[in-house]
């Protein structure tokens, strides 16, 4: 007999009861999934309870509804298919063609001949370059079909599916939960104090930003408005930042309540979490970039320099990704975007020709096929998003002179790549001893090309330069002087200067003088900038390897005018720089050991030659006071294991293994991986490079 239509049902019934009552799937909670940690799905589970939080479980997404086919989305997709078919179904060459004639290495060619103009796709409320045309279009199509979807039927979120997914915290360190964004934030009458620095001091310097634009959201951000974009939220705090570092310890205690170090801790740690919690690395927005690029800038001389040139290869790719290696006008945007992309970027190889300098690289490692053109002289007020015209030059000063001047020296290092390993490691051919030396011939060829340069520059400043149109004029005459001298110093053969054969005999005695005019360079450039608010940028260069250098040379040479120019310079440093008296901080306790001992050399040597001790510098007696060790101040010093041991022992150090301008000398043994994430910087490997009223312990950034 054959079951009955009821009797089958009622035999199912049990199997869809049992699936039915299926037990539900527990997720992570809240915190766990934002954090992305692993949660043992208890309420209140470990982690919350571990961080004193409220422990919030999440909800799974309702069931997605079936959707109808639709229609423009399958010939759509239809097309992406035939796009991806075309791409990938590429006529080969043909074997039996004739050969082609070999061509030359593309190495050889610093820049291809020829380019494709590329594309911008729309992606996440940003704009990605792609340099395939093909592909920028299966983009296109993509983006279309995803528009349809979501019109068609708007997808509900769950928590677990907001969670952030670009693994950001692996460079700017952990998000913390229990940290609110709004407690970092200035009160509303210093958000404008703030402001104000930022557009006197440093805005000058850089012109990141445009004011116009920006401002507007000031007023938004003090009444705590979510109006605020999170991009520009996180530019906001990068700019408080920079106005901190701007301020002297006192200025800042006067306008903020609170120490130099404070802010700069407090800020950085503003700019981080701003940063992750949008998720920066997969944000195409300008505004992030232009937040990324003031930190960086930040970062100079507070923190290991090869850490922060590793920083900035990820703002290449990011800036990059963006297409801010083409210019705006080839990619068809407005003017008011290319003339702000073409700031961004230029500021970028600014930075990254700076770092790698610093850390000792010879070349940096931009696109190659990059085509941005330098910004055009124009002030912020003669720029708006509205505009469709091309912006032109102004004739005469701007706002812009000082950046347009470093544009300019920038992009002579980038025209001549070879230029940073005489700059690094500036020896000749005059000395037989100086392994690697450049060719004459070679030299000769420098030495033209930055004639060329320091001509353009005067040519540059004629042009847009007014001593009395404000500071950064005055700045920027001052900076092409530096430029110009440093640059002439170091290409300066030894056979042509006028220390040759008295106290120039070889390339260490070469190096040695080298060291004392970068720090009388520093001088010039103290006294050029402390009456017009930019100190805190000629403060930033200060090269602490630089320093100690000549201070391991000073425990042996005892003599000569160098001699003196190089002690002249000690006590310029330690007035200029009050924070290397913090000798709990490892690499200044380091300089003070070897400060301290060529002082006795030199008591020495002064009291023999004339029979009576010379003066104590006031640096020394307050050394002296420092030390925590009695044998430092009277006694010859054991080999301090951080520092060669070639130093320790009084005896000369090697000038071929130091780079010229930061060097390796100070460098831990490994790298600080965890540059961001709040743990103290100074762990006893890595030297925490500080600016000046910068005393204490090492900040957490």
């Amino acid at each position: 007999m054959e079951p009955s239509p009821t009797s089958s049902v009622l035999q199912s019934a049990p199997s869809i009861a049992s699936s039915s009552s299926k037990t539900p799937r527990i997720l992570a909670c809240v915190l766990c999934q934002h954090r992305k940690i692993k949660c043992d799905r208890h309420f209140p589970c470990a982690n919350c309870t571990k961080a004193n939080v409220k422990c919030t479980p999440s909800t799974p997404a309702p069931a997605r509804k079936r959707r109808r086919p639709n229609q423009d989305l399958q010939e759509r997709l239809a097309r992406c298919e035939e796009l991806l078919k075309e791409y990938a179904t590429e006529k080969p060459d043909d074997p039996a063609a004739p050969p082609r004639r070999p061509q030359a290495p593309l190495y050889d060619d610093p820049k291809p001949k020829w380019q494709p103009a590329g594309k911008l796709v729309q992606e996440d409320g940003g704009v990605r370059f792609i340099d395939n045309f093909l592909i920028g279009t299966v983009y296109d199509e993509l983006r279309a079909m995803r528009q349809i979807v979501e019109t068609d039927e708007p997808e509900e979120t769950s928590p677990e599916s907001m969670t952030p997914d670009d693994h950001s915290e692996l460079i700017l360190g952990a998000d913390s939960p229990e940290q609110g964004i709004e407690d970092l934030w200035p009160e509303a009458g210093q958000v404008f104090r703030l402001w104000q620095v930022y557009l006197d001091r440093v805005n000058p310097l850089t012109k990141i930003i445009h004011v116009p634009t920006l401002q507007p959201y000031l007023a938004e951000a003090i009444t705590r408005s979510h109006n605020v974009p999170k991009s520009v939220e996180a530019l906001l705090f990068s700019i408080f930042l920079m106005a901190a570092i701007a301020l002297t310890p006192d200025e800042c205690q006067s306008l903020l309540g609170q120490s130099r170090e404070e802010a700069l801790q407090r800020y950085s740690k503003g700019v981080r979490l701003t940063l992750l919690r949008m998720n920066f690395l997969k944000s195409n927005d300008l505004n992030t970039l232009q937040a990324l690029v003031i930190y960086l800038i930040s970062l100079q001389g507070r923190y290991n320099r090869h850490a922060a040139w590793i920083l900035n290869g990820i703002v290449i790719r990011m800036a990059q990704k963006m297409g801010l290696h083409r210019d705006g006008e080839l990619l068809g945007l407005g003017p008011f975007d290319t003339e702000m992309r073409r700031r961004v970027w230029w500021q970028i190889i600014m930075v990254d020709a700076k770092y790698a300098m610093f850390s000792g690289l010879s070349h940096t490692l931009l696109p190659r096929n990059w085509d941005t053109k330098t910004p055009k002289n124009v002030n912020d007020a003669d720029i708006y998003p509205s505009a469709t015209e091309p912006f032109q030059d102004r004739d005469g000063p701007t706002e812009m002179i000082f950046c347009l001047l470093t544009y300019k020296f920038a992009k002579f290092m980038v025209d001549n790549p070879g230029l940073e390993q005489m700059l690094i490691a500036p020896q000749t051919a005059d000395m037989q001893d100086t392994p690697g030396a450049l060719p004459e011939e070679q030299m000769k060829k420098y030495r033209h090309t930055c004639e060329i340069l320091g001509k353009e520059l005067i040519d540059m400043l004629d042009k847009y330069c007014d001593p009395q149109a404000g500071p950064v004029h005055e700045m920027a005459i001052a900076m092409r002087k530096f430029i110009v001298d440093k640059i002439q110093e170091l290409i300066t053969p030894p056979k042509l200067q006028k220390e040759f054969g008295t106290e120039i005999r070889n390339s260490k005695d070469n190096t040695f003088k080298i060291a004392v005019a970068t720090l009388e360079h520093n001088e010039q450039n103290y006294m050029s900038s402390k009456d017009r608010g930019f100190i805190w940028f000629s403060l930033l260069h200060f090269q602490p390897d630089i320093f100690l250098y000549m201070a391991g040379q000073l425990c042996h040479r005892t003599e000569g005018n160098l001699v003196e120019r190089a002690w002249r310079q000690v006590e310029v440093v330690y007035t200029f720089h009050p924070e290397l008296f913090d000798v709990s901080n490892k690499t200044y306790s380091t300089i003070a050991i070897f400060i301290l001992k060529a002082w006795r050399k030199r008591e020495e040597t002064v009291y023999s030659r004339t029979g009576h001790p010379p003066e104590t510098p006031f640096y020394i007696e307050k050394l002296r006071a420092s030390m925590p060790n009695d044998d430092y101040k009277t006694e010859p010093t054991p080999p301090n294991p951080y520092t060669p041991s070639s130093l320790a022992d009084g005896q000369e150090i090697d000038a071929t293994g130091f780079d010229q301008f930061l060097g390796g000398l100070l460098d831990g043994p490994q790298l600080e991986w965890d540059m961001f994430s709040g743990a103290p910087v100074n762990n006893g490997s890595m030297p925490s490079f500080g600016m000046y009223g910068l005393g204490g312990p090492p900040p957490e950034w």
